[in-house]
């Protein structure tokens, strides 16, 4: 009996990160399925579009450093999130839910319109024998590739959401192992380092508000990571705009809902996003995107003693 309940209290813990997982599962492959649709009726018999990063940048064959890219990104968010017992559970929850909705809305863009193919010389291995849902499988394992599914995107989108989960979730924690392999050397010097460039301003429950060394190099290999998206032709530059402008506008509206949850819950879909972020509280309760609930807890001020009205503006 003890172990059915230890069993089931593990279960419940980790149920909304299985929820966010199979949401990220079954709208991944629905963008696999509309990826192989609109590879089908793309007009590949007409020229590429006019496009200005095409004409800034010089044209890169190796199209496979996009993927490499991608997979240093997701490294490193692994490495960086995975160790960190309070919140990790929170980050890939978000990361797989945000990452599900953008297939989404992917596969509705490349479906609803066909751009010509951006990379010269790509030839789709796609083949009529199969249906879309079969074909979908060869393309997520990397057996069959895909030309025609341009607007917008998703190898920008895979980079934006790295770089946001650093931005939104990172406190310079990173630094601290460095700091403890450096005492442990016996080395005691002190380094007084500018907080603003290695430590981010905090709001008022402890979330970042600026970014910080460690994000500014984030955003920099994220930036490199477009450069080369268009480079190699991959896609359109607008595709990668946009595709990097979505990220960052659905990332932003589900964190700014997630901290007004707990005001909407008399609705059932707040109130199934509050047993999915495990919130408790009431309309009064601060969020925090990374401690959850914050008591608000009223200060007593000292009183202070006003002569004139010009004191009391100090």
């Amino acid at each position: 009996m003890a172990f059915v309940v230890v069993t089931w209290r593990c279960f419940k813990k980790y149920l909304p990160l299985i929820t966010s997982f199979i949401f990220f599962l079954i709208l991944f492959y629905t963008n696999a399925v509309v990826t192989t649709i609109a590879d089908r009726i793309a007009p590949y018999y007409q020229a590429a579009l006019p496009d200005v990063g095409h004409k800034l940048l010089p044209y890169w064959t190796y199209y496979q450093v996009n993927n490499y890219t991608i997979i240093v990104a997701y490294v490193f968010v692994f490495i960086r999130f995975l160790p960190q017992s309070d919140i990790r559970i929170t980050v890939f929850r978000r990361w797989f839910f945000v990452q599900g909705l953008m297939f989404g809305m992917r596969s509705i863009s490349i479906y609803i319109t066909s751009l010509t193919v951006p990379q010269p010389g790509c030839i789709t291995n796609v083949t009529a024998l199969a249906t879309p849902a079969v074909e979908a499988f060869y393309v997520i394992v990397g057996i069959h590739a895909t030309c025609g599914d341009v607007l917008f995107s998703g190898h920008t989108v895979a980079l934006t959401i790295c770089a946001l989960c650093w931005t939104t979730y990172a406190r310079a924690d990173e630094y601290r192992p460095f700091v403890f392999l450096y005492r442990k050397c016996g080395c005691t010097r002190q380094f007084h380092f500018p907080e603003w460039l290695f430590y981010p301003k905090l709001d008022a429950v402890g979330d970042p508000m600026t970014l910080y060394f460690t994000t500014y190099i984030v955003w920099l290999y994220s930036i490199m990571g477009y450069l080369f998206i268009i480079a190699t032709r991959f896609h359109y530059t607008v595709d990668v705009f946009l595709g990097c402008l979505l990220t960052v506008l659905t990332w932003y509206t589900y964190h700014s809902y997630v901290k007004r949850l707990l005001e909407k819950r008399r609705f059932i879909i707040a109130r199934i996003f509050v047993w999915f972020e495990g919130l408790e509280g009431d309309a009064t309760t601060s969020i925090s995107l990374l401690n959850g609930p914050v008591l608000n807890q009223p200060t007593e001020l000292p009183p202070v003693a006003v002569v004139t009205a010009g004191d009391a503006q100090r």
